[in-house]
């Protein structure tokens, strides 16, 4: 990497462009997973991002994620194959991750099909279907959930969470200690050359920084920095193809019996409409988080361009971890579902803070890692769509043989940039967008 002139000397770090050096835009799951396996072959890498690792702005920085292994699509049931003995095995992910279980009361047709996606790629698993009742006997947490309209939930005990911020930061270590340089600094946007090629990045404090191959792994922000690199080109633009969308996380405690009572709980994903939601498994320290099963937009003027387009908000009110006082709708919103998941339970447990976090989402939630078809040395890797965390172990690997032209054609074609393949269906299907941001507040700063 060069910082500055992309034809000076320097240092081995910061000097002479080498020829297969990559600079790396943002620490979340997929930059720095990138990061680990390029630096692991051996290939000069600096990971720049605006704060140190792991960034509690990222949306892969969280108390813990959900490590499911259920997908009707065997593009992703093949991924997690690879993934999940790492998750159990591996000493840098094995730490982090807890085998607990997981329940997921849907009435759609997602259990059956993830369980003949199992059996179509030749994959063991222990997944059956539980009454309610069922449900209700072995885990007294339970016994006052809302189940209503359904008479059975899937099981699988072989999946269950991670603890995000600890694994995601034992990831962006292990690619330091594998010759990775990091890099504080905020992008303000691509360094294009006279051809519109990308050269490295400017950053806000003034600085340039310059490599053989540039990867945007920016996350929600990735459609701001293209159009605010280049507002009149239009073919850099991301367009339809991905779009900024925030989900809500709250977290509660619980304490001494009702602490016992959900220490085996496994992970719960409530997708009935009046719950709509995802409680995680119970932390030592009593510590138990929860999801709303939805997102929403937040269209603002892009000052660049002059047009409408869904920005992550710059205060960290509406990035980071709050306190008990947030916006009414999604008070009230967690309440619905924090009610819903654990019923009689938890109905007298106070919420004590709330996060936005915010995510790319793609029109089938599939990613977007891909070439930019309109910037030479320019790379893709985005669209999480608010289920790409699992894949922390690996999603690297994919990511680096994209860059390096190896990766399969129905990879390759599922993420393109004008993607191809797939029947349609939604990758993930409950994160669907229920409104705007500005519905719910006007008081938000923008940059």
């Amino acid at each position: 990497m060069t910082v500055n002139n992309p034809i000076s000397q320097g240092d081995a770090r910061r000097g002479t462009q080498e020829p297969s050096s990559v600079l790396i835009v943002g620490a979340g799951n997929f930059g720095a997973s990138a990061a680990l396996h390029f630096a692991k072959q051996g290939t000069p890498v600096t990971l720049v991002d605006t704060a140190h690792y792991p960034n509690p702005r990222a949306a892969s920085h969280d108390i813990n994620k959900i490590v499911r292994g259920d997908y009707p699509d065997t593009l992703y049931m093949e991924m997690l194959r690879k993934a999940m003995p790492l998750w159990r095995k591996d000493k840098l992910y094995s730490p982090w991750y807890h085998e607990v279980g997981m329940l997921r009361a849907d009435p759609s047709d997602f259990g059956d099909r993830s369980m003949q996606a199992y059996r179509e790629v030749g994959i063991a698993n222990d997944s059956r279907y539980m009454t309610v009742e069922e449900v209700r006997e072995r885990w007294e947490a339970y016994s006052t959930s809302n189940f209503d309209g359904l008479s059975k939930v899937l099981y699988n005990p072989t999946v269950g969470f991670a603890e995000a911020d600890k694994a995601l930061g034992a990831v962006v270590q292990a690619a330091i200690d594998a010759g990775t340089h990091y890099e504080i600094g905020e992008m303000s946007s691509l360094a294009l050359g006279p051809t519109g090629e990308c050269r490295g990045i400017h950053l806000k404090d003034g600085r340039t920084l310059y490599a053989s191959q540039i990867l945007m792994a920016t996350g929600a922000r990735t459609p701001a920095l293209l159009a605010q690199s280049a507002p009149g080109n239009k073919y850099l633009h991301i367009g339809d193809r991905l779009v900024a969308t925030g989900a809500v996380s709250f977290h509660a405690k619980l304490h001494g019996a009702q602490k016992d009572k959900f220490a085996a709980v496994p992970v719960l994903k409530n997708c009935m409409p009046q719950v709509k939601g995802e409680g995680m498994s119970i932390l030592p320290d009593g510590t138990i988080k929860f999801n709303c099963d939805m997102c929403f937009t937040n269209y603002q003027t892009l000052s660049a361009t002059g047009e409408k387009m869904s920005l992550v908000p710059e205060s960290n009110f509406f990035n980071t971890w709050t306190d008990r006082k947030f916006l009414d709708f999604f008070e009230r919103r967690a309440r619905m579902t924090i009610n819903g998941l654990y019923g009689d339970e938890v109905k007298h447990v106070p919420i004590d803070a709330y996060r936005m976090c915010w995510d790319a989402s793609t029109p089938t939630h599939d990613f977007l890692i891909t070439a930019h078809p309109h910037s030479q040395n320019l790379y893709i890797a985005t669209g999480g769509s608010f289920h790409g965390w699992k894949f922390l172990p690996v999603i690297g690997d994919y990511i680096v043989q994209l860059m390096e032209g190896t990766l399969s054609a129905e990879l390759t074609d599922r993420w393109a940039w004008d993607k191809k393949g797939g029947d349609g269906h939604s990758a993930n299907p409950t994160y669907q967008v229920a409104g705007d941001l500005q519905d719910w507040t006007d008081d938000i700063e923008y940059a």
